[in-house]
């Protein structure tokens, strides 16, 4: 009885994570606003995904911040030459940034939405 505890618990010591633990989000609009920023600036889903954890935590306090992306500012400051951003295949990206990153900020939840609005920046990346 006592080797089978003792094989037991060492078989359970012997497991390994094939992945390690995410890191905890700190729930804070500060944080927010972080992960809604760098989603703005690479469209990584998994900034996306944190950033709806940590709204979806700040709306059980009662908390609603305002959630919004802004590639299209970014992009449109970005520019050196003001003359290459009036380029048309310029004009273009941006005008479909800006549209899908609108339709993104009205309804943030819909994943639709969301892959969308990555395909476009990342194709005017």
């Amino acid at each position: 009885m006592k080797f089978a505890q003792l094989a037991l618990i060492g078989v359970a010591a012997a497991v390994t994570l094939k992945k390690p633990c995410e890191e905890a989000l700190e729930v804070s609009e500060e944080q927010l606003n972080i992960e809604l920023d760098y989603f703005s600036r690479n469209f990584d889903h998994k900034h996306y995904d944190n950033a709806m954890k940590i709204y979806g935590e700040l709306a059980k306090e009662g908390k609603h911040p305002q959630l919004s992306v802004h590639t299209w500012e970014l992009y449109d400051n970005a520019f050196a030459f003001p003359r290459v951003r009036r380029y048309d295949l310029v004009q273009q990206h941006m005008d479909l940034i800006q549209h899908f990153q609108d339709n993104l900020n009205q309804n943030f939840s819909n994943q639709q939405h969301v892959t969308n609005f990555i395909r476009v920046a990342k194709a005017a990346q």
